[in-house]
């Protein structure tokens, strides 16, 4: 029977999944609508694609990348061997050091968009130009989400996971009101609605960023500006976020040199490579960051109090229940990736010709999926050590790897090329990780009972996998002939449910039959 941490633990993890799936479903839903009104293959949807990627990258290394893994453990072990009101100062000092710097960048990257912009020669492409010209109202985007980022990182502190798992679902309804606000008056190619969307973007930023302060006010945490650059915690804060800023940076770096590969290829590759990663987004979110988020302070709790063999048994059980839901869902969204993207995209400007380029890319992305929900895991042992190098010079390691293969594979398998890329350096990342954190932390680890746990789970796949391929024609055949069905994207919608759902009922069958844990335990949460 799971222990009783494990099954807080997974609890935690049920609860926030839930949360992201509402989040990620908001998400679709915006990209459905930009899908219908943008398409895939135009020069208005590359061009935001690409500079909305710009304060993102801002947003991983100061608001949910290297700040989050420094910041979370810091104020646990303030919790657990001073106070909560000595994690409050220290939280208050980071903060605004965080919005002072971040203030700073903003500003900076405003001025050099504006000013290459202006230098950019008569010949270059339309989507480039338009990059640059909505960058800088784009930016201060950066600065809200990353504070949104911290708040939420103090409520995580606090165990409290739903709020900030929830909160992107602010963003996608404003954007979703405003691209059907903007159809109502322009067309996709006139540049006023894309000025429009960007001002909204901003406004989603700023909801954002006041929902979750006003959620930590009420937990306790009212915020004050007090920088403090003296401090001698926020000194040792900054040291570390330092050196894991390289790391993020080598991720980040490894994402722009997909974008920007991607923009020499054309807009119909930008669009294949937004949109599938999009949908590969939606379930590392669901599992694997849902999965890392509650398994961060739980790991740095038992840090803080040298229990190795807690450490070891939360990483094996985070591991082993990331890899129960990722694994069927990438066989089965393998099997199943045309119908669903056609399902969720195929309406207005976005044709079947973006269908296509769309699952080429989602393909080579999904072979690498188990990899980027575990990712989120294998560095919580050592982010739980307050230990940054270590994933920093594996990231440098992939990016130096990412960036052979990408203008490698990428001149003959085009957007599918960066994809495979980016899972291939996705698999190194996760394996140096658990063999680093083992040898250097967790030596009672047992690693095989693990490996053994992912052999099962992937063997359970395979019949499911088979299932739903075996069963699309007789239930396309049999869906066509049914009248009330008039339009294509109910076909595909009940296709999809059909083939996936027997699909999911002969891996949670199999995994019974091989008398693994995890449906028994799932279950268990459930039913309370």
């Amino acid at each position: 029977m799971p222990s009783l941490s494990f099954k807080s633990l997974g609890r935690s993890m049920l609860a926030t999944s839930s949360c992201t799936f509402l989040s990620r479903i908001s998400g679709l839903a915006r990209d459905v609508i930009m899908a219908w009104y943008w398409g895939s293959t135009g020069v208005m949807q590359a061009a935001f694609t690409t500079a909305f990627s710009i304060p993102n990258t801002f947003r991983a290394l100061f608001g949910e990348g290297a700040f989050t893994s420094v910041f979370v453990p810091a104020l646990t072990a303030k919790i657990e061997k001073e106070s909560k009101e000595d994690a409050w100062r220290l939280a208050e000092k980071a903060i605004s050091l965080q919005g002072m710097v971040l203030g700073s960048l903003v500003l900076l990257v405003c001025l050099a968009g504006a000013l290459i912009y202006w230098l950019l020669p008569a010949s270059c492409g339309e989507h480039t130009r338009l990059t640059f010209l909505i960058l800088p109202l784009l930016m201060p985007y950066a600065l809200f989400i990353c504070l949104a980022g911290a708040f939420g990182s103090v409520l995580n502190t606090l165990r409290q996971f739903a709020l900030p798992a929830l909160n992107p679902v602010l963003f996608n309804i404003i954007q979703v009101i405003s691209i059907l606000l903007i159809s109502l008056g322009w067309k996709m190619t006139e540049l006023p609605p894309l000025l429009i969307f960007c001002g909204c973007t901003l406004l989603a930023g700023a909801a954002q960023m006041l929902n979750l302060a006003w959620a930590c006010r009420k937990a306790g945490f009212r915020f004050h500006f007090s920088p403090a650059w003296h401090d001698p915690d926020v000194r040792e804060l900054a040291s570390r976020f330092m050196t894991g800023i390289i790391g993020t940076g080598a991720h980040q770096v490894n994402i722009w040199i997909d974008k920007m590969i991607g923009l020499a290829l054309g807009p119909v590759a930008i669009g294949a490579l937004n949109y599938s990663n999009h949908l590969i987004f939606l379930f590392t979110g669901l599992f694997g960051a849902a999965m890392g988020t509650v398994c961060l302070p739980a790991m740095s709790a038992a840090c803080s109090r040298q229990d190795k063999q807690e450490m070891a048994d939360t990483l094996d059980f985070s591991l082993r229940i990331t890899l129960f839901f990722c694994l069927p869902c990438a066989a089965l969204l393998a099997v199943l990736a045309k119908p669903a993207i056609a399902f969720l995209f195929m309406r207005g400007a976005f044709t079947w010709q973006g269908v296509e380029e769309c699952a080429w890319a989602l393909w080579f992305y999904l072979a690498g999926l188990p990899a980027f929900c575990c990712a989120k895991i294998a560095t919580t042992p050592h982010h739980a050590n307050q230990d940054m190098k270590t994933p920093v010079r594996i990231s440098l390691v992939c990016l130096a790897l990412n960036l052979i293969l990408n203008l490698t594979l990428s001149r003959f398998m085009r957007q599918a090329g960066l994809a495979l890329s980016t899972s291939i350096c996705s698999w190194l990342n996760v394996t140096l990780l658990l063999w680093l954190a083992r040898r250097h932390y967790l030596s009672n680890w047992s690693l095989n009972t693990t490996l053994r746990a992912a052999m099962a789970l992937l063997v359970a796949t395979a019949p499911a996998a088979l299932a739903a391929y075996y069963l699309q024609d007789p239930v396309c055949q049999l869906v066509t002939n049914i009248d009330i069905l008039h339009h294509e994207w109910l076909r595909n919608g009940l296709s999809l449910a059909v083939c996936g759902g027997v699909g999911g009922m002969v891996y949670l069958g199999a995994c019974i039959g091989l008398k693994r844990p995890e449906p028994r335990f799932l279950f268990t949460l459930l039913k309370r």
